[in-house]
Parts: structure tokens; C-alpha cells; sequence
């Protein structure tokens, strides 16, 4: 596949990108996810694949990982002693060792395309190594095209095709929700991330002190994903996505039971057809407006409730809240130090 990129060759080689799988006991469902795996495109990198599973790991499962030949680099097996449940078994599955090592954090009931790994080189060469971009608030590059507005009570359909047609039916565009089902984080945001919710993890959901406005997220329990919600709302961060015809993505999602889907304490009744999206199984750029990522001040940006917000707007609408860590006014934003990602100042945007 040929990718004409806007930016310096030698940055190919700075960044790092790891594969870091969460599994328990679907041998089945993760024999289907190292195939998919396996069969994608590195163009000769070295990927890095680790296996992060509870201390209820089943026989099968940890013989699975045991035997697995991963040829595109190092792997490591990781198992607690003490089941940690799903907010650490993810949240605890990767750290970054340097500000160009990206984590792609995957759940065993996850697909990916053939081109997963080269969207994910080719977005970050785009929007964040081109030294003419300046994109601080994008924290992260999802795989997957949702198909519903998902945090609103009636959870709505919603197409990314249709809704930017106006602009090019396959723009990629910005969303501040982040993506569970197959997303590559950025080292920075992490740092802060693990901060902010180790400052803001409760047991009970009710004694949050972030409540979203018209969020269904408000009421998410044993869910790391509502604690990054929370940080990437208060601070106007968001996540890259892509858009092509009929959905198609670089993961999908297989609503496979789990510590979520099927659960007893789990009210919401969940449609695959919903969730399971097609796989990319040729040259994406084809799709991609004039052949090549579209420059980054063209990029659309969505808020949490997928409605068309700038930038600026959404960190208007986190710093409203006054909700964030630190005592912060209408017109300003938490910064943090990226070294360690603890909060250090308000800083007016």
C-alpha cells in the first residue's frame, strides 16, 4: 500500500505502537482477534504484544497465550493474583515508557481489519507528528465507526457518512467520546488519565462529583471508560475517527457475553447489529477525501452528544461545570505536567 505523507519519513521510526489485549476465559473469541491480528499489515515494525488477564483466567485461555507466535515482536504475559475487575484489568493493561509509545488497548471479543495498524501510523504521522499541526487536544485514534449517539437515554442511531455529506461522506472527524472497542492512546493524555482517576475513582458511582448534563454516563458503574469521559469533557479532549461507506472500521465489536454485555446488573438490552460493523478488507485512502487525510483545520469535531461543536466550544462547555480538580474559572482549563501527569495550573484557552 502506498501512503503519500505530508510529514518527515524518519518519524515512522519514533513512535512505538504495542498491542495490549484484556482476557479472561473467551478462548474462542480471542482465537478470532490473534487471527485478525496476525493477519494485518506492519510493514516490517516491530509491535510489541502483551496479554493482561484476572486471576480467574480459565485452563484454556492461558494455554492459548502460552503457545501464541506473535512474529511482529516481543510478547508478555501478565496475570493478577487478586481478580482486579474490569476497570483495572484495562486501565492497568498499559503504561507508556517514553512520549512516543502509543497503546492500542483491545478486549478479546474485538476484530480488526488487515489495516488496522497502518490507519493508526498513518493518523498519527498526520496529526500528530507533522510539525505544521498543532492538535493538543487529541488524546487518541480510534479503529472503530460507532453506530449510535451512546451516551443519551434512547441511545439513537446516528451514521457518520450522512451526518458529514455536506463536508465529504468519509471524512475522518474528531469526537470527544473515547472508544472502548479497539483505540490507540496517546502517552501524554494517559499519564493524565491515570492521574485524574486514581484523584476521582469511587466505588459508588453516585459520589462522583463530574455529573455530564443529559449523560447517561452519570450513573456508569465499574466502567473506566466514564472516568475518561469525564476527564475528556471537563478538558476539551477528543479522540479521532474514522468514516467510510456502510460503517466500515478497523475494529469491530462482537458483543460477546462478558463482564458488560449480558451481565445481571445490566439493564441495557444490547442489538449486535448495533455494535458489529464490516471489517476494512481493502485500501482505505481510496475513500479518504482527494485520496490523503484531510488537513487537521479541516477536521469536523463532534461533542459528547454527537452534535457539531468547535474546539474551543467544547472546552467552554467542560470549564462551565466547574467540576475538574482543580478550582478552575468559566474561561479556563486544567493543565497538567506531561511528565507525570498531575495537575499543575488553570490556563485560559
Amino acid at each position: 500500500m502506498t501512503i503519500y505523507l505530508r510529514t518527515y519519513l524518519a518519524d515512522w521510526n519514533r513512535m512505538r505502537v504495542s498491542v495490549n489485549i484484556i482476557t479472561q476465559n473467551r478462548v474462542n473469541s480471542l482465537t478470532r482477534l490473534l487471527k485478525s491480528l496476525k493477519d494485518a499489515y506492519y510493514l516490517g515494525d516491530e509491535v510489541p504484544i502483551s496479554f493482561n488477564m484476572d486471576s480467574r483466567v480459565d485452563e484454556p485461555t492461558l494455554k492459548l497465550v502460552k503457545t501464541f507466535d506473535w512474529p511482529h515482536g516481543p510478547k508478555t504475559l501478565r496475570r493478577r493474583i487478586i481478580q482486579g475487575g474490569l476497570i483495572r484489568a484495562v486501565s492497568e493493561s498499559w503504561y507508556p515508557s517514553s512520549d512516543d509509545d502509543f497503546g492500542l488497548l483491545l478486549e478479546d471479543d474485538i476484530e480488526v481489519s488487515p489495516y488496522y495498524y497502518l490507519w493508526i501510523k498513518y493518523a498519527l504521522l498526520s496529526y500528530h507528528y507533522d510539525p505544521q499541526v498543532s492538535l493538543p487536544e487529541l488524546s487518541s485514534i480510534s479503529l472503530y465507526t460507532p453506530r449510535l449517539v451512546e451516551v443519551v437515554k434512547e441511545r439513537p442511531k446516528w451514521n457518520a457518512t450522512d451526518y458529514f455529506k455536506h463536508i465529504h461522506p468519509n471524512t475522518p472527524y474528531l469526537h470527544q467520546l473515547p472508544c472502548s472497542w479497539g483505540a490507540v492512546f496517546f502517552p501524554k493524555h494517559w499519564r493524565e488519565f491515570y492521574v485524574y482517576m486514581n484523584m476521582r475513582f469511587t466505588e459508588d458511582a453516585k459520589q462522583n462529583p463530574v455529573q455530564i448534563p443529559k449523560s447517561r454516563t452519570n450513573g456508569w458503574q465499574a466502567s473506566w471508560k466514564k472516568f475518561l469521559i469525564d476527564m475528556m469533557y471537563l478538558r476539551g479532549y477528543v479522540s479521532l475517527y474514522p468514516n467510510f461507506p456502510n460503517q466500515m472500521s478497523f475494529s469491530t465489536n462482537h458483543m460477546e457475553p462478558g463482564a458488560h454485555i449480558s451481565a445481571k446488573d445490566n439493564v441495557v438490552r444490547h442489538n449486535k447489529t448495533d455494535f458489529e460493523v464490516p471489517l476494512l478488507k481493502d485500501d482505505f485512502k481510496i475513500y479518504l477525501p482527494n485520496g490523503k487525510m484531510p488537513s487537521a483545520s479541516k477536521l469536523p469535531s463532534l461533542n459528547l452528544f454527537n452534535q457539531a461543536v468547535s474546539l474551543k466550544g467544547l472546552k467552554s462547555a467542560g470549564s462551565k461545570l466547574r467540576q475538574d480538580v482543580l478550582n478552575c474559572t468559566v474561561t479556563q482549563v486544567v493543565v497538567v505536567d506531561h511528565e507525570t501527569g498531575l495537575p499543575s495550573r488553570c490556563a485560559t484557552f
